[in-house]
């Protein structure tokens, strides 16, 4: 029997391009560290690159809307535990004294303004048009990490950093309350004043508290377990892997059970964690491991999203799609970041900075598969073709533009 020599198995290629993305993902973020770009940039790219060489698959599409909420959640929490170990005194009002002013001003303005935009330039119908502005209204905790704060066990130096990664860890589960507020649009219909009321206290009031309780209750247990429990021998020879996993998982999914907000659950945990500097040492190590597999699903996020966008390119030439991007980037997000630090003692480059740097990304993208999967909305090609090119034009400018920033960052913005 003669051996079979080059015949192609697509499972045997997808675990090659599964490992080169593994690959990508190892390398790209250690080769750029002093360039002008950021990895999303590279990955785009590369995805664009692959569908010229006639390697595409359509992930990125209504019928895999399933798909995308799975893998697009799981990479949102991690992310969202990397930002919560990140914040040194997470409980304390210094930590959150701009971004409160972000969550409670800004991104009911960017919901409210991103949905008039929606329904104005793009001709979306009111529960659409609410989604859009839903789905637009978090600071992607993923993008955002180019502004994030420093790592677990370094000093804290920028204010810019700091309120940026405490708003993003905090607004991405904030936007679960808007979209459900969309879901319940498009489901009931837009006599708000029948169903306002409840949406308020169910979605808004009760889940967001069991987060809360959720994400202190089981970061505080998870810590005594391993921390408490566990003698000094013991903790060594527990897995940072599958600890940092724990501490993403189980605030989450036990969360979720009892009918609470799982993100902020997630972020809440990871901020206990965060609060005990005696243990600096495994925090550092928890956020390195995580960091690391949240890597590898960006890259293939956004090597996907360079093979969408290269495949339905007509979508950055609709100058709707356009507009609506640049207004989103360049008016909306910064007068409303701008509008709500007003009055505090943050210089003219540091507002700019938090305004400015709204990056929006994956979170977007789970929100609007998440809404889409629970209710049937009207203009869903248009909602996902405007989503997908404002976070094109969104890793581009911000992605070029970042690294000047942070050296800007270095010589003006201070934490004193």
């Amino acid at each position: 029997m003669e051996a079979e020599l080059f015949t192609i198995d697509e499972y045997e290629l997808w675990l090659l391009l599964a490992g080169a993305i593994a690959l990508l993902a190892a390398i790209v973020p250690i080769v750029i560290v002093k360039r002008h770009i950021t990895p999303p940039i590279i990955y785009i790219i590369t995805g664009i690159c692959m569908y010229l060489l006639n390697v595409n698959y359509q992930f990125i599409s209504l019928k895999h809307s399933t798909e995308i909420e799975k893998i697009t959640e799981f990479v949102v929490i991690v992310s969202l535990t990397n930002a919560g170990l990140k914040i040194k005194k997470p409980f304390e009002w210094r930590t959150w004294k701009y971004a409160v002013r972000l969550l409670v001003i800004t991104m009911p303005v960017t919901i409210v303004a991103a949905a008039f935009a929606g329904w104005w330039i793009a001709g979306l119908a009111p529960a659409a048009a609410l989604l859009f502005g839903a789905v637009m209204s978090p600071t992607d905790p993923v993008l955002a990490s180019e502004f994030q704060t420093t790592a677990p066990g370094e000093e804290d130096k920028y204010k810019t950093k700091l309120t940026l990664t405490a708003e993003a860890g905090a607004n991405d589960g904030l936007a679960f309350p808007f979209t459900y507020l969309a879901i319940t649009a498009a489901t009931l219909g837009t006599n708000y004043e029948e169903w306002a009321g409840t949406w308020f206290i169910n979605h808004f009031l009760i889940k967001t508290a069991i987060g809360l309780a959720g994400g202190l209750l089981c970061g505080w247990a998870l810590y005594k377990l391993v921390f408490s429990v566990s003698s000094a021998d013991t903790i060594s020879k527990i897995s940072r892997g599958i600890l940092s996993l724990a501490l993403t998982l189980v605030p989450y999914g036990a969360t979720e059970l009892v009918g609470g907000y799982g993100f902020i659950a997630v972020f809440v945990a990871a901020c206990v964690f965060s609060n005990y500097e005696d243990k600096e040492e495994h925090m550092e190590s928890l956020h390195d491991f995580n960091e690391e597999l949240e890597n590898i699903f960006v890259a293939f996020i956004f090597i996907v999203s360079g093979m969408y966008m290269a495949s339905n390119y007509e979508i950055l030439l609709n100058p709707k799609i356009m507009l609506l991007a640049l207004v989103m980037i360049f008016i909306i997000r910064p007068v409303a970041g701008w509008v709500s630090l007003a009055g505090t003692k943050l210089s003219a480059f540091q507002k700019f900075v938090v305004s400015f740097y709204g990056i929006r990304g994956i979170g977007s993208i789970y929100y609007l598969a998440y809404a889409f999967n629970n209710a049937d909305f009207q203009n869903k090609q248009t909602l996902l073709n405007h989503v997908v090119a404002l976070i094109f034009f969104s890793v581009l400018i911000h992605g070029f533009s970042a690294r000047y920033i942070q050296k800007k960052i270095q010589k003006l913005d201070t934490d004193t």
